[in-house]
Order: C-alpha cells, then structure tokens, then sequence
C-alpha cells in the first residue's frame, strides 16, 4: 500500500498501473474493504466491477466490521450490482 501511496503522490503512472494489477489480482473477502475504496477514490473500472462482484457472491464470508467501514455509496453499489 506504501507503494501506492507513492506512486499517487508523485504521480508515476507506471507505478500506478502496476499496483492496480497487483489490487486485481489479490482482491478477496478478506480485503475488498479496502480495496474498492481505493478502486473509487481513483476510478479503476476493473477493479471496482471485481470488488462488487465480491461484496455480492460472498456477503458471508466479509467480517462485518469491515463492510462498516465501506462508505454507503459502495455499499448501496454492491447492494444493487447485478450477478
């Protein structure tokens, strides 16, 4: 996440495209808390729709806790995302 931060800060688009492929690739019910948050705050499509899918198909294995910690638009997107 530190790399990412970085890359944001500085503007280093490689970087950037990078870490959005390692997010696409690690995201799970473990941590899409997390990661569609920042698939939001920086408009990474692919990442999103993969995020929403998530929050969608495995509502049960997300820790409460963590979806408290999700902004209600998302929440209200992933309510609403179509299967």
């Amino acid at each position: 996440m530190k790399v990412f931060k970085f890359a944001i800060k500085f503007g280093i688009q490689t970087l950037i495209n990078e870490c959005r492929s390692f997010f696409e690739e690690s995201v799970d019910s473990t941590n899409v808390y997390e990661f569609i948050q920042i698939a939001y705050s920086n408009n990474f499509d692919e990442l999103k729709q993969k995020c929403l899918k998530i929050l969608a198909e495995k509502k049960e294995e997300i820790d409460p806790t963590n979806i408290a910690k999700i902004p209600s638009n998302i929440v209200f997107d992933a309510f609403c995302f179509k299967l």
